[in-house]
């Protein structure tokens, strides 16, 4: 049985800015969004959703290899 290593410090700190990127992107297109079009918040959180979804499957998609 072959050991497992667990990634790098480097990588868990790209993951967070990663996932961090993801977030405020998300915030500040619905922002924007949600502004220009005069819809209010609701965008805004629609735009936090889905950055919290992407950040999620980006953290996903980096870490399933050592699963």
């Amino acid at each position: 049985m072959a050991r497992r290593t667990g990634p790098t410090y480097v990588e868990l700190a790209s993951m967070g800015v990663a996932a961090g990127a993801c977030v405020g992107i998300g915030v500040g297109v619905g922002y924007w969004i949600g502004t220009a079009s005069g819809a209010g918040v609701a965008v805004t959180f629609a735009g936090l959703a889905v950055g919290v979804l992407t950040a999620v499957a980006a953290t996903y998609f980096k870490i399933k290899r050592y699963l």
